[in-house]
């Protein structure tokens, strides 16, 4: 019945405080970058790249792929359907927009016989 209550050892509200602060100073800011394919672009500044990943299986061993959709800010709507791009993390732009094009990696290839419609 002599023992107290509490968070023995656990530090003060200064020395916590003080330790909080230090380590958001210190904190990096991660940046991600995925690479994936244009899958639609009918939003306003907005696309749709698909990403592939191979995994192994968890038992068997053979590789599987998995596709992720993810919503990415297009500033300029220079990205069209089929293009190759690389996204990088950013602020949260709205509900489902977490990513932002950094650049194109490959445009899309467009068949010889082929008319482009210009806007």
């Amino acid at each position: 019945r002599g023992r107290t209550r509490g968070n023995k050892g656990a530090p003060t509200r200064a020395a916590a405080g003080a330790g909080a602060h230090a380590a958001t100073e210190a904190r990096e800011k991660i940046v991600k970058t995925i690479k994936g394919k244009v899958v639609s672009n009918r939003m306003d500044k907005t696309v749709v790249v698909q990403v592939t990943r191979l995994y192994p299986h968890p038992k068997y061993g053979k590789r599987m792929k998995k596709t992720k959709n993810f919503y990415a800010h297009d500033e300029e709507n220079v990205c069209e359907e089929g293009d190759v791009v690389v996204l990088t993390t950013s602020r949260p732009i709205s509900k489902l927009k977490r990513w932002a094009v950094q650049n194109i990696v490959e445009k899309r290839k467009v068949p010889a016989g082929t008319v482009r419609e210009e806007d």
